[in-house]
């Protein structure tokens, strides 16, 4: 999965996301996400899960929110039309910028794929 779809970088397959650590400042044309005033970047546009825009939270090892360059961990919240949450996605950042997400489902659901 690749998102969200930015037009500098290609994301590796299999990753979630190029965004974090990524020098590319959040006003330059191409860039997918756009800085918010509480810190926080969003994203608008199809989610994987459904969403038409998702929240990043970018975060450093202390839990201290934090600039998508400086990140090591990120949460990503995905919301609906209707501004309701749609889902969280938590992740962890390699040093090369990569977002390594996990999201917990449905224990019925995974045992039965």
């Amino acid at each position: 999965m690749k998102f969200p779809v930015c037009e500098f970088a290609e994301s590796e397959p299999g990753f979630y996301s190029q965004c974090a650590s990524c020098p590319i400042e959040t006003s330059s044309l191409g860039c997918a996400l756009d800085a918010l005033a509480d810190g926080t970047y969003q994203f608008d546009g199809p989610t994987p899960h459904g969403g038409v825009k998702a929240v990043f939270h970018f975060r450093d090892n202390a839990g201290t929110q934090t600039s998508k360059r400086d990140a090591e961990h990120v949460e990503i919240y995905e919301f609906d039309e209707q501004d309701h949450l749609i889902t969280i996605l938590y992740g962890m950042v390699d040093p090369e910028g990569i977002i390594y997400l996990k999201h917990s489902e449905n224990k019925e659901k995974s045992q039965d794929n």
